[in-house]
């Protein structure tokens, strides 16, 4: 038997075969996005006209897409949205105190381009807290001093729910739709007008905690001022698209969004504001602290004799 077979075939000591490789990160293309929301530091990924997170082809989706990243099902899917969650802190203070000074266009130097939806949900989300506790607080003094029991009445947080979700969430997707296949406008996405809305709620998180300050004259001020400020910073970033739109009948939407925002005043004012009392039409009577200011004393109900006018004085002041 021949022992001359060859089982391995290894090359020379010189051989350089195994060895590390540099694959170069150069190669290796991103997909997403990397880092924070911010107008003054987004990374050149998210500006991107191709890959723009953010970017509305035409005005007329719903913020833009991934480029990739986005699994099957586009705006179905969860992940469609994470990156409009993807936002620091103090962009969402900031963006929410410029709707305080309403002085610049909000999309194009506010947003500059990188909309949010964190702070349009938690914004309003914290407003139905505020509207809550202020008005369940002020009616607890009312009981108080009026020497009555008090309990929790959580129908006014089912209320506020749906009042604030609705008007801040609902209405600009349905003023978007009005826009784009009505006016025939597509200049601003779902996700910029939900913005536009969402962070006007801000200055009525104020109102609402100032508004226990028990005097009437500055309560209603308060209300007055908060709505007069909120529907211009609306109109006035809204007022422009509405009037670039060919249909002269489109304009009739100023109407619509100015209405509705009173109303939205009105219901705040009256179902919480007031102390919840507004609505409730409850007669409470105290003493102490409400002697010599207007806004402590009784809270009159309509009756079918009196005078309607007289009555919703008295019981405003």
């Amino acid at each position: 038997m021949s022992h001359n077979q060859t089982l391995f075939d290894v090359d020379g000591p010189g051989s350089n075969n195994l060895a590390f490789q540099d694959f170069s990160s150069a190669t290796i293309a991103s997909d997403l996005p990397s880092g924070r929301i911010s107008p003054g530091s987004a990374s050149p990924n998210l500006r991107s006209s191709g890959n723009d997170l953010y970017a509305s082809p035409g005005g007329s989706g719903i913020g833009g897409s991934l480029s990739g990243a986005t699994k099957p099902g586009g705006i179905l899917n969860l992940d469609f949205y994470t990156g409009y969650f993807d936002v620091d802190t103090m962009t969402v203070l900031n963006r929410c105190w410029k709707t305080l000074l309403p002085t610049e266009d909000y999309v194009a130097e506010v947003l500059a381009g990188v909309p949010d939806l964190y702070g349009p949900f938690w914004v309003p989300t914290t407003l139905i807290f505020s509207l809550f506790l202020t008005s369940s607080l002020s009616s607890s003094i009312y009981a108080y001093l009026a020497g009555d029991a008090y309990t929790y009445d959580f129908t006014r947080l089912g209320a506020a729910v749906t009042i604030v979700y609705t008007y801040f969430l609902g209405l600009p997707l349905l003023l978007w739709a009005a826009l784009k296949y009505w006016a025939g406008v597509d200049e601003r996405s779902p996700v910029e007008i939900v913005s536009i809305y969402g962070y006007a709620s801000t200055v009525w998180i104020l109102v609402s905690w100032l508004a226990l300050i028990p005097f009437s004259l500055f309560q209603v001020a308060l209300v007055l001022s908060a709505t007069a400020l909120s529907l211009f910073f609306l109109l006035r970033n809204l007022y422009p698209i509405i009037s670039s739109s060919a249909n002269t009948s489109a304009k009739l939407l100023v109407i619509v969004v100015a209405g509705l925002h009173l109303v939205l005043g009105m219901a705040l004012w009256w179902g919480f504001l007031a102390g919840g009392n507004g609505n409730v039409g409850k007669d409470v009577e105290h003493g102490g602290l409400g002697k010599g200011l207007p806004s402590m004393g009784a809270k009159p109900s309509l009756d079918a004799g009196g005078d309607v006018a007289d009555t919703i004085l008295r019981w405003l002041f």
